[in-house]
């Protein structure tokens, strides 16, 4: 457990290579919405044997760590934690620290970036990164957003791509009087704006948050992508499947070409058949390889033959489950 500034004391499970061999570096891994660290650990495992500490972190309000579900203090709260946990391991052992997450969890890592600065980092990495602040990103059009879209623009939005039932099933649903009502008064950011569709019973078995309060919901929001994204200056790799419920399949390689400079080393990995959550699997593989490459003692491997392996796999399609 680790100390936050006010308090709350954070779960980070700490995963190390072998007693003889010393770390290449610290990987910092952030779960997705309504998940824990649980659900992460094989990707944890991969990059231990690839010699790289890891850390999972649970967010305050879930998995083991304290503060309450569902919600959080202030709006930044989680980047401010996401400091605390890097300065704490700071002094023990000094080590390259690679930041990165799953869905909304880095998107948390980008805004610590944003906030924070890059000095403390060596590299970075976005799994299947949720960009929901904005239409541009997104694989369909969320329901009523025609009506959003011409009160931001005053125009109607010239194509409609309407989620089919099939991925409408897995959106969280949003409570509008509330979020507005939260977002004019501040008094009710704690309060519950959006719940994420699972049962009860399972998400209390997995140790889920299915409600989301204003605050919390905010504090995993980038309000503008392009300004945080050109603001990289590390290594970084974003890791997704063309199949993914809420990212435009073509939306990253834009980012990669549009949005990071050109002299930045950077890479995409769109993956066929993957899911917001099946590219987990892959990302196992793929992750501890890019890490290796730049921070490991291990020879140079074959990306291309290895991505090539991976599409040809069958792998079984998951459900997004609404890590977002």
């Amino acid at each position: 457990m680790i100390p936050a500034r006010d308090g709350t004391r954070l779960a980070c499970h700490r995963y190390l290579p072998e007693q003889e061999y010393k770390p290449c570096a610290r990987i910092l891994f952030f779960h997705g919405s309504t998940f824990n660290s649980r659900r992460y650990a094989n990707i944890a495992k991969a990059c231990v044997k690839s010699g790289f500490e890891v850390l999972l972190c649970d967010w305050r309000g879930h998995g083991e760590s304290q503060g309450t579900p569902g919600t959080c203090d202030y709006i930044g709260q989680l980047e401010d934690d996401i400091c605390d946990i890097i300065g704490w391991f700071e002094q023990p052992q000094s080590l390259p620290v690679i930041l990165g997450g799953h869905s909304a969890g880095s998107m948390i890592c980008l805004r610590y970036m944003e906030k924070y600065g890059q000095d403390k980092l060596a590299g970075c990495y976005f799994v299947a990164p949720t960009f929901n602040n904005t239409q541009e990103p997104l694989r369909y059009d969320k329901p009523g957003s025609q009506k959003s879209f011409l009160l931001r623009h005053f125009r109607k939005k010239a194509l409609f791509n309407p989620a089919p039932e099939s991925a409408l099933k897995h959106m969280p649903v949003m409570n509008n009087r509330m979020f507005f009502l939260a977002l004019a008064l501040p008094f009710l950011r704690h309060r519950k704006v959006i719940t994420f569709p699972g049962a009860a019973k399972m998400a209390a078995l997995e140790g889920r948050v299915l409600d989301y309060s204003f605050n919390l919901m905010a504090s995993v929001s980038i309000p503008s992508y392009s300004r945080a994204l050109r603001q990289l200056k590390l290594p970084v790799t974003f890791i997704c499947g063309e199949n993914d419920e809420g990212l435009h399949p073509e939306f990253l390689p834009m980012v990669a070409q549009w949005h990071l400079s050109p002299e930045l080393d950077k890479e995409v990995v769109m993956l066929p058949k993957l899911n917001h959550m099946s590219v987990l699997n892959a990302a196992a593989r793929l992750l501890p390889q890019w890490l290796a490459e730049r921070w490991g003692n291990t020879e140079p491997v074959d990306r291309q033959q290895e991505t090539e392996q991976i599409q040809t796999e069958v792998v079984p399609e998951l459900n997004m489950e609404q890590a977002s």
